[in-house]
């Protein structure tokens, strides 16, 4: 007969099952908006390098955006900040970004724009999970538009699903979503900008370096909601004297 399993080592089976479970629901469910709606796909890069002995950091961000999963190029970005952490709840940063972007199909018009960003991170961690408040104000110069500002609001969520956390081999669950307002209102423009509502699945490659795959669900306007899936990786680098 064989012997009942030690509590301990059933509830390490239990969770063990429980994530294949959900990384099996989560890859069933993008695999199916994949082929069920006109989905977009992005892949981002995401970094920041601390300098040593300073409460001062550099963010460094790039982004490709596609009309489809894969080609029909929509939008690069690459955005660069400087960053202040006063203490471990409240961050600061003052940065630039540079986008180029084309309209689906051909002709493809392309555009430039430049953004100056001002931001406050706020952390408000609940037991083991990593709660972020982000508040981000944006001045945009626009090839041929007036000057345009807009005002974005985020809540993230990074919940942990094993005892690793947020260190090397750990698995989470990330949420966000996203509002944007318009700050300066132009001509046929509501105050409502968009808004982005995102779920994915993330995994720490090293402790420095995290990898998601998610689903992002956006609103434009009044315009329909557009699918997008998203690949990103987060990066976190220390300069050293």
């Amino acid at each position: 007969m064989l012997q009942a399993l030690p509590h301990d080592l059933t509830l390490v089976y239990y969770f063990y099952g429980m994530h294949k479970l959900l990384l099996l629901i989560l890859f069933l469910f993008l695999s199916f908006l994949t082929y069920a709606q006109q989905a977009k796909g992005w892949l981002i890069y995401f970094g920041q390098t601390q300098i040593a002995n300073s409460k001062f950091s550099i963010h460094h961000e790039a982004q490709f955006r596609d009309h489809k999963i894969f080609g029909d190029h929509h939008q690069s970005l690459v955005r660069v900040a400087g960053q202040y952490r006063f203490n471990p709840s409240f961050q600061t940063s003052l940065g630039y970004g540079f986008f180029y972007s084309e309209l689906e199909g051909s002709p493809n018009s392309p555009l430039n724009e430049h953004r100056i960003y001002q931001e406050l991170m706020i952390n408000t961690p609940v037991l083991n999970s990593s709660i972020r408040h982000r508040i981000r104000t944006e001045q945009r110069f626009i090839d041929g538009a007036d000057f345009a500002a807009r005002f974005r609001y985020s809540l993230f969520a990074d919940i942990p699903l094993n005892d690793r956390g947020f260190s090397k081999g750990g698995t989470y669950l990330a949420f966000y979503d996203e509002v944007f307002l318009n700050a300066i209102k132009q001509k046929q423009q509501n105050v409502f900008d968009r808004n982005r509502l995102y779920g994915g699945f993330g995994y720490k490659v090293k402790s420095n370096l995290g990898v998601q795959l998610g689903y992002m669900l956006q609103h434009v306007g009044r315009n329909k909601a557009g699918h997008h899936l998203l690949l990103s990786f987060h990066h976190q680098l220390k300069l050293t004297r």
